[in-house]
């Protein structure tokens, strides 16, 4: 086959560095270096001019009706307009332009050839990057319609729907990425969160998918559950009302309808305290007649649809320390967060330890969905270990780290402090608690060796804030 290349540019040569050795090639340029640059790239160019591409004379000494193929590929629009404008009166059938500047797009159209809109498209990469990196877009070479891809998350609310619920006016879901595998929708199908969404859309529909995906709207924690649970402490009336106060604050600020309150039978004085609970948030409460407060937390759960349970701090002894960890335990039970209260409301600074795992990285999404709620301020502290302990590698690993940290920052669209410190990584955070509000602290396990603690579970114990335990 025989290729007309106008313009021996960048683009030309990448697609000279592709090109197999079935073709033969011939290249016009103004530029002699452009030219031997090219030719030193593909083998077979058989023919090259270091003239004008656009002049008619040039064009018919390379012979441009005999090409197969005529690609008009310069820096200059009206160059290229002019190179496919004569192949199409030559009667080249396989003509393609670059087109750089949309507003001649019209005229590029009218000719009916294959064109790449090089200035919009890239534009319009950056600007999906800069609204929402979680989405890949992928422009079709005609310009007229974009590929979207994006993960599901729990809190989409196709999630649980049939796919093809999913088609809009302007998009379709034309396929679905599921266990590695790509599978076609049907009536059956059913969007689970972990799924990866490949969607055909217009170019202008990207505002119109996001707003049905929710991109960037606060989902805490609703997207666990639509009610809140309290469990109030056998205790003093004071330390009762100011859970309770903390309950009535989180549901305040979040967009939580619904409350429940367990609390001791014979302790219970909810009744007084809830006289000037506001009537748009119902609020219920349960008497714990017998067993611990975790078990009732635990049986109540079962029956509703909570999106955070609110626990008081627990009693801790050396000896505890050494067990099982009680409220890492009651985290992984549940299907939400568990937040131990520790009253340090409101909230306005929130911390996060960050190792770069996969649940830090849920407990910061999570910071910042709250942070966007409450207008707070965001600590992300990466704590390295001595090196007896880590090893010499610890130093590489935190640059890792702190650059996983920037890149979310971008994706969030969300400023973080960062905080890097150099010890015992449950006394370094407990130390940065007494100038936060609340912790969120991510949990992969429960487990605790005889002769070591589960890390999360002694951070939750010690800390002088409050803590958020995202737990799965």
């Amino acid at each position: 086959m025989r290729i007309l290349m106008c313009g021996a540019g960048r683009l030309t040569r990448e697609l000279l560095k592709m090109l197999g050795s079935g073709w033969k090639v011939t290249i016009i340029d103004k530029t002699e270096k452009a030219v031997k640059t090219a030719c030193s790239i593909f083998p077979n160019v058989v023919e090259t001019f270091v003239e004008d591409a656009a002049s008619p004379v040039v064009l018919e000494r390379a012979g441009m009706a005999a090409h197969d193929y005529v690609l008009a590929l310069t820096s200059d629009d009206e160059s290229n307009l002019a190179v496919a404008r004569q192949a199409v009166d030559a009667g080249v059938k396989h003509v393609l332009s670059i087109v750089r500047d949309p507003e001649n797009l019209d005229r590029f159209q009218a000719l009916d050839i294959r064109l790449i809109p090089t200035e919009s498209l890239p534009a319009n990469s950056i600007l999906h990057y800069l609204q929402d990196p979680g989405i890949q877009v992928t422009p079709l070479v005609s310009g007229d319609a974009n590929l979207f891809e994006v993960d599901a998350a729990d809190h989409f609310r196709i999630v649980g729907r049939p796919a093809t619920a999913f088609n809009g006016k302007n998009y379709r879901l034309a396929g679905i990425i599921r266990g590695g595998e790509l599978v076609f929708p049907d009536d059956s199908l059913v969007i689970a969160s972990d799924d990866r969404l490949v969607v055909l859309g217009r170019p202008d529909v990207f505002k119109t998918f996001c707003a049905l995906i929710e991109c960037g709207n606060p989902h805490f924690p609703l997207a666990f559950g639509q009610e809140l649970l309290l469990a109030l402490p056998a205790g003093t009336y004071s330390d009762m009302s100011k859970l309770l106060n903390k309950g009535l604050y989180l549901a305040q600020n979040t967009r939580v309808n619904r409350a429940t309150v367990l609390c001791p039978g014979e302790e219970c004085g909810v009744d007084a305290l809830t006289k000037d609970w506001p009537p748009t948030i119902a609020l219920s409460v349960r008497r714990i007649e017998e067993g611990s407060v975790l078990d009732a937390v635990r049986e109540v759960y079962e029956k509703g649809k909570f999106g955070l349970v609110v626990v008081p701090p627990l009693e801790s002894s050396f000896l505890r320390q050494f067990g099982k960890p009680r409220l890492i335990g009651l985290a992984h039970d549940l299907a939400c967060p568990v937040l131990v209260a520790r009253f340090t409301i409101p909230y306005e600074r929130i911390l996060v330890p960050f190792n770069g795992t996969t649940r830090a990285e849920r407990a910061l999404s999570i910071a910042v969905d709250i942070a966007r709620q409450l207008e707070c301020s965001i600590t992300v502290a990466v704590v390295e270990e001595p090196e007896i302990i880590s090893g010499e590698e610890e130093g590489k690993d935190t640059e890792r780290i702190i650059s996983r940290v920037r890149e979310l920052s971008h994706i969030h669209k969300t400023p973080l402090e960062e905080v890097v410190r150099r010890g015992n990584p449950v006394k370094e955070l407990v130390k940065l608690s007494g100038t936060h509000d609340l912790l969120i602290v991510g949990s992969t396990s429960t487990d605790a060796g005889i002769f070591a603690t589960n890390v999360g579970e002694h951070v939750a114990e010690k800390a002088t804030c409050s803590v958020l335990i995202v737990a799965g």
